[in-house]
């Protein structure tokens, strides 16, 4: 199916009747592939956020159209759409945009064109917001460490990368370092990365902690690097309180989640099947709402440089342990 005939059957603003997808298969196969991924990313963004009513037909015709084949030489646009763990934004594609652990390898098997793709869509301001959440937290990790018998609670640890980029963390300067996540093959990867630096990997589910089952214990810094993009508003909401009463006093939590209105998001429901439950700053300063004011030192909602990933840190008020 053209995407002229789809077009004359849904209600397409008119600013999109070219028939795109046809242009960038026709592209890709030439050889033009930054320009044919800067075409695709800029219309299906902008599709996404000026006609939502057609949006979801039209990333349903997206994933039928021979372009779909071509993109899914990449493996990590093929990795989020098949889901190998259940679910997409599994670590292994996070390692991806780090160029850790299985990402040379996947490179080295997917065909030029694959390669190609997946060299771009490590320069996408999603995947650069991804490597400075790591960034960041790998800065909170050393920040954690100064204080006294530092503690570390890391929920949806996935593989832990930040640790690489912790001189604290390399210097086993925590007195405990818990990885807390329910896939055990991210877990398998932290003991066998990082259990020499005394991570101590944790099965668990958000549910056992909403529901009181997982003892958590206090910690000096608590942080849940890429869960909150999965979770809706009530459950959002619990869950940090629950991880504010595992901080210690002058502590600290961090929760980043994507930003509403990204660059990245139609190409990703579109051709990856990947949906995020975006948030705002108001949003993101929603999640402390359940959290008494006094129990609060400081509250801050930033975003990276790309403005793609806000991130929401709070400092616990310091009192007498």
């Amino acid at each position: 199916m053209q995407i002229a005939t789809y077009i004359n059957q849904s209600p397409i603003s008119p600013c999109f009747e070219a028939p795109l997808l046809d242009q960038v298969e026709d592209e890709l196969k030439a050889g033009r592939i930054r320009q044919a991924l800067d075409n695709l990313f800029d219309d299906l963004s902008a599709r996404r956020e000026e006609d939502r009513e057609s949006w979801t037909g039209f990333a349903r015709h997206c994933a039928n159209h021979p372009v779909c084949e071509l993109l899914h030489a990449d493996p990590f646009t093929y990795r989020a759409f098949s889901k190998p763990r259940g679910y997409a934004g599994d670590a292994v594609m996070m390692d991806y945009i780090y160029g850790l652990g299985e990402a040379g390898q996947a490179a080295h098997a997917a065909t030029p064109l694959g390669r190609a793709i997946f060299q771009y869509m490590g320069s996408r301001p999603s995947a650069r917001a991804v490597r400075f959440r790591r960034t960041l937290i790998a800065s909170l990790l050393d920040r954690a460490a100064q204080s006294n018998d530092p503690r570390v609670l890391a929920i949806a640890a996935g593989h832990l990368r930040e640790v690489e980029l912790s001189k604290a963390a390399q210097s086993r300067r925590f007195a405990e370092f818990v990885a807390f996540d329910q896939d055990e093959a991210s877990l398998a990867v932290v003991s066998r990365d990082y259990g020499r630096l005394g991570v101590t990997a944790r099965p668990g589910s958000v549910r056992q902690i909403l529901a009181g089952k997982a003892a958590l214990g206090q910690y000096d810094f608590v942080y849940a690097a890429g869960l909150y993009d999965y979770l809706n508003a009530p459950v959002a909401a619990a869950l940090t309180r629950r991880m504010f009463d595992a901080t210690r006093p002058g502590g600290m939590l961090l929760i980043p989640n994507f930003l509403t209105r990204i660059a990245d998001s139609g190409y990703m429901e579109a051709f990856m099947d990947w949906t995020l439950i975006y948030r705002s700053h108001e949003e993101m300063y929603g999640l402390a709402a359940g959290i008494p004011r006094n129990e609060i030192a400081d509250l801050q909602v930033f975003n990276d440089p790309d403005n793609t990933i806000a991130f929401l840190l709070l400092t616990k008020t310091d009192l007498i342990r």
